[in-house]
């Protein structure tokens, strides 16, 4: 593995140096945050603290075919430290990314990106936390396994990608997920948006067990122009469609309302979610085979696990400061409060947990050469991009 990637260092830097432009990037991560949930006896979230660092470097190629197309060609590592632990040195290389993207500029202000290969979470724009990814799952898994397409225009942003995440043998599980999400603005400050998730997950290679998690939002946001650096108002569904096969017949289809309202000034932001209606997690601690697959089947933050056969509410409150430093630093002391509908006969309370987080984050990708699309107001409100 060594000699592969020596190898391959050292013929990027050959072709950079003799035809084409040398292409890098280096990205740095810093992350403290204290989940504390003992209030609600750690029924939706285990108390503990993630407390880690990463840095990702990248070296490749950049062609210019033309003043609109663009093709890159990187290879890097996955540096990863949990503060604290007392591991082997390389341990602490977790994972090789190498990949292709390309950018197309086309008329009338629309633009194309493509990636293919392992690359990192970044380049997916849309907005999967909550009801599709937890938080944390963001931080420790950065990286994607499969291809990735966008396509912007001032008026439409649309996504859709593949993760490989495990591969089928004797004994790794089978698992992919399909991913889409976007926003179209029909009308002024209206738009109509979706983010959704396809999981495929074959949870015993011993014998056919697989189910189906796939979930799916769809909403309206509301995003005026205001003397404000962003105020957003969406509203609409969660639906969400699982099935164990083999098993059970008959699917599971939980759904219910959700609603996300973001303003920020001066560098504050005002986040806050919140879901009404069903469990989205109904196998929740169930086993097939005797092994409980929980882990690895919901994904998504354990507060849409209501715990519940009927109609719950969650709700999930952020107040964080994130300056404008620079366009390739950022810095982040944030506050999280989540509350729920109460189960007094578990010693659940309606306050659940809270969270402290205080993040960095260097990425010098902001200074690569890149088409130089003009962004909208209105995709502005979409998507806050990767968030720690």
């Amino acid at each position: 593995m060594k000699r592969i990637a020596t190898a391959f260092a050292f013929l990027t830097l050959s072709f950079a140096a003799s035809a084409q432009k040398f292409d890098y990037n280096v990205n740095f991560d810093y992350l403290f945050r204290n989940y504390e949930y003992d209030g609600s006896m750690e029924l939706y979230h285990k108390s503990y603290t993630l407390h880690a660092a990463r840095l990702t470097p990248e070296a490749g190629l950049l062609v210019i075919q033309n003043d609109r197309v663009f093709h890159r060609v990187r290879f890097g590592i996955d540096i990863y430290k949990d503060m604290g632990a007392r591991i082997p040195l390389k341990q602490h290389f977790k994972e090789f990314i190498f990949y292709y993207n390309a950018e197309v500029q086309m008329i009338k202000g629309r633009r194309l990106e493509a990636v293919a290969g392992c690359f990192p979470r970044r380049f997916a724009e849309g907005d999967y936390e909550g009801p599709f990814f937890r938080d944390d799952l963001l931080f420790t898994d950065p990286n994607l396994e499969g291809a990735f397409v966008k396509y912007s225009s001032p008026r439409l942003y649309a996504e859709f990608g593949l993760d490989w995440n495990d591969r089928f043998d004797a004994s790794k599980f089978e698992r992919f997920q399909m991913m889409s999400s976007g926003c179209w603005n029909f009308a002024g400050p209206f738009s109509l948006c979706w983010t959704g998730l396809f999981y495929h997950f074959n949870c015993a290679p011993a014998s056919p067990r697989v189910i189906d998690n796939h979930t799916l939002e769809l909403s309206f946001k509301w995003a005026p122009r205001t003397s404000l650096d962003d105020l957003s108002i969406s509203a609409g569904g969660l639906l969400s469609f699982q099935r164990a096969r083999y098993v059970e017949s008959v699917p599971q289809i939980p759904m219910g309302i959700y609603s996300r309202q973001h303003l920020s000034k001066w560098g504050l932001h005002i986040d806050n979610r919140i879901y009404a209606g069903g469990d989205l997690m109904p196998y929740y601690g169930r086993s097939f085979d005797g092994v409980d697959y929980t882990a690895d089947l919901y994904l998504a933050d354990t507060a849409f696990h209501t715990m519940r056969p009927g109609f719950s509410w969650t709700d999930c409150l952020r107040v964080r400061y994130e300056p404008r430093l620079t366009k390739f630093l950022t810095v982040r002391a944030e506050l999280s409060f989540s509350f729920g509908e109460p189960y007094p006969e578990l010693g659940s309370p309606v306050f659940r947990g809270w969270r402290q987080t205080v993040a960095l984050r260097l990425d010098l990708n902001a200074l690569r050469p890149h088409p130089k699309t003009a962004r909208t107001r209105e995709r502005r409100y979409l998507f806050d991009g990767f968030v720690l």
